[in-house]
């Protein structure tokens, strides 16, 4: 990508995602408990190594000059990228929570912890939204979290 940093970027290229639907691999954890990083390598059927190179992939998404860590700038360029509006705050929350040793940059091992933690989130609200347990969210499933949530629902 050329130009200055204040330029839109002008296209953006991520790597492809397959849908992959293999039997069994919906939805690991058959109740509630304990939700490992392999319950999500399930769900998601990949093997660790294809989440790997998915997260590094994105990193390097992110890292557009090849710097080897990621800046404010950088998150803000790539989230602009995606099509993430600048009046949201993903980017300096984003740069904020990944920079853990908070030496204002974002290397790969910091951006992969974040990933990580994201993940086992996500995992666990689906798990607590698919309350049959069937890798699936059920209308119903999804109505009654977002009451839950106090979030109001029309009809």
């Amino acid at each position: 990508m050329s130009g200055a940093a204040g330029q839109a970027v002008e296209h953006v290229c991520l790597p492809k995602m397959e849908a992959k639907s293999k039997p069994g691999c919906c939805n690991p954890v058959k109740k509630s408990g304990p939700v490992t990083m392999d319950h999500v390598l399930l769900a998601l059927c990949e093997t660790k190594e294809e989440r790997d190179m998915r997260i590094r992939s994105l990193f390097d998404f992110f890292d557009a000059a090849n710097v080897g860590f990621l800046d404010y700038a950088q998150i803000e360029k790539g989230l602009s990228a995606l099509q993430i509006p600048a009046e949201y705050k993903y980017a300096k929350d984003l740069f904020k929570v990944c920079d853990a040793n908070r030496d204002g940059r974002v290397d790969y091992q910091e951006f992969k912890r974040y990933m990580d933690v994201k993940e086992l989130e996500l995992y666990r609200i689906f798990q607590a939204i698919d309350v049959e347990h069937n890798g699936c969210i059920l209308p119903e499933e999804l109505w009654d979290a977002l009451v839950k949530a106090g979030i109001p629902c029309f009809s």
